[in-house]
């Protein structure tokens, strides 16, 4: 059965669908949409949006039509160039960049862990250990590195790895088995190859298993359904 998960998006303002010929109906083009990505993935490195809301937002974006639609996908982020000042004062207080990547380690060891939407603190690489127990890493609610990408080390030993990841992010997977087994569940995400968030996995299931799904409930979330409205309309 999935663990319970509670609601990681912010409710987001529907916004009212320009009527065709006025100048918020203008085709957005590549560039802008390439433009939006990048500040979504600025947003997610310092901690403004989760794992699952950067995809939500990327698959938005390059669906997107118009110019319109785009400024409602990143209107609560803070201008291309600005820097909140919380942000500014952890940077300084933490030594700078060398804050922003690291790992952290996740372990159920003869017994089962779940942890829902850890607190990375901006790490780039997370460890999944499950030894004679099973680990259930839901990532989701996570914050991500400012590149998009997370590299997840998974060892699964008379045990089981289950790694929950959002839809909509581009899943790498290359782990080695032995008298176990290996399982992407995960659903083709929509943005450009190279462009949606990504996780890698690697490691190794030793009399165990590891894989990767989809959260249960398969939300549509608040921006996926504005985005479905205004091409309808």
């Amino acid at each position: 059965m999935d663990p319970e998960r509670p609601g990681l998006f912010k409710d987001a303002a529907v916004a009212p669908v320009p009527a065709p010929g006025t100048a918020a109906s203008v085709l957005a083009s590549d560039a802008e949409r390439e433009a939006l990505v990048e500040r979504l993935r600025v947003a997610t490195g310092e901690g403004q949006l989760t794992l699952e809301e950067l995809a939500d937002r990327c698959e938005a974006a390059y669906l997107a039509r118009t110019r319109e639609q785009l400024a409602v996908l990143g209107r609560d982020l803070p201008a291309a160039g600005e820097t909140s000042a919380g942000t500014d004062a952890a940077a300084g207080a933490g030594g700078g960049a060398g804050t922003a990547t690291g790992k952290r380690k996740f372990v159920a060891m003869v017994g089962d862990a779940t942890c829902r939407g850890p607190a990375a603190h901006g790490s780039d690489t997370l460890v999944a250990y499950a030894v004679l127990g099973d680990l259930t890493l839901d990532l989701c609610g996570m914050t991500a590195p400012s590149s998009g990408e997370l590299t997840v080390t998974a060892r699964a030993v008379f045990g089981d790895v289950r790694l929950i990841v959002p839809e909509g992010v581009q899943v790498e997977l290359a782990c080695g088995s032995v008298l176990g087994d290996v399982r992407d569940l995960t659903r083709a995400h929509t943005a450009p190859q190279g462009r949606a968030p990504r996780i890698r996995v690697a490691g190794a299931a030793i009399f165990g298993d590891i894989t990767l799904a989809h959260p249960g409930d398969r939300r549509n979330t608040s921006w996926r359904r504005w985005l479905e409205e205004a091409i309808r309309s």
